[in-house]
């Protein structure tokens, strides 16, 4: 679990009182102040008083929907640094739209504890983090992809072009920490699926460590796989479900690349 300073607060703009209750209890062990806003309108009310560190935004609400609430947070330059995660029942066109209206993030209705802990930790540490250093991040991050597939090492290669990242293979846990030790990647992908070892045990072992759990982890699975990983204490820093899709794979791994990047900065 990514440990803050002091209790982020979090903005739930949802009109549903029972779907309130059930993302408050999923993040309610993270430790941060929730403020609850039951439609559009009453979320950029709100920010108006005072600025949340992130906004969970449903979709369908009376008086003023999820996508034009975003599509205004994101076009006042006073709130477009907020990060929007989109929570949303909705299927079909809902992901490109809520992208569309400048959303951050994006997950479906009813989503995973541990997805929606992952994706809620990391873009608080981003915020925190590009607060901090007054900059956003820009170099080419060096990433260690993970995974017994060859498929799956270059689908993740080609999807996110190598123009934007520093590309390092391995196809099990031994490989995996030699490459570790002699480049020092900034992000890893790491398949469930390796050639040999444990891909929990090579994210427990990073996470544990004192020089290493800095380092982002982009865990790749099979569905229903994930819950076999919430016990771990989430030493991932986001979760991506196979088959891969191009556009998915590039916005997870830039995500956590700009991640890796800001704590760079910040250590400098």
């Amino acid at each position: 679990m990514t440990h803050f300073e002091s209790p982020m607060t979090i903005l739930m703009v949802e009109d549903n009182a029972l779907q309130r209750r059930q993302i408050e209890a999923q993040l309610q062990p993270l430790g941060h102040r929730l403020i609850v806003a039951s439609n559009g309108q009453e979320a950029l009310d709100r920010m108006k008083v005072a600025l949340p560190d992130l906004v969970i935004m449903d979709a369908v609400m009376p008086s003023m929907d999820g996508f034009k609430a975003c599509e205004m947070i994101k076009s006042d330059p006073r709130t477009a640094g907020v990060p929007v995660i989109v929570l949303t029942a909705l299927s079909r066109d809902a992901k490109d739209r809520s992208y569309t209206a400048g959303a951050d993030d994006f997950l479906r209705k009813p989503a995973n504890n541990l997805l929606l802990q992952v994706r809620v930790q990391t873009h608080l540490k981003i915020h925190e983090l590009a607060r901090q250093t007054g900059a956003p991040a820009a170099a080419r991050a060096k990433v260690l992809v993970v995974s017994a597939s060859s498929l799956i090492r270059s689908q993740v290669q080609n999807h996110c072009g190598r123009d934007q990242a520093q590309f390092l293979e391995a196809q099990g846990e031994g490989q995996a920490r030699a490459q570790i030790m002699a480049h020092r990647p900034e992000v890893m992908v790491l398949d469930t699926e390796l050639l040999e070892g444990s891909a929990q045990s090579l994210a427990v072992d990073i996470h544990e460590s004192e020089e290493l759990r800095g380092m982002p982890i982009l865990l790749l699975h099979a569905p229903g796989e994930l819950e076999t990983w919430s016990r771990l204490q989430q030493p991932v820093a986001d979760a991506l479900e196979k088959p891969l899709v191009a556009p998915e794979t590039r916005r997870r791994v830039a995500l956590l690349s700009r991640l890796a990047q800001l704590q760079k900065l910040v250590q400098a």
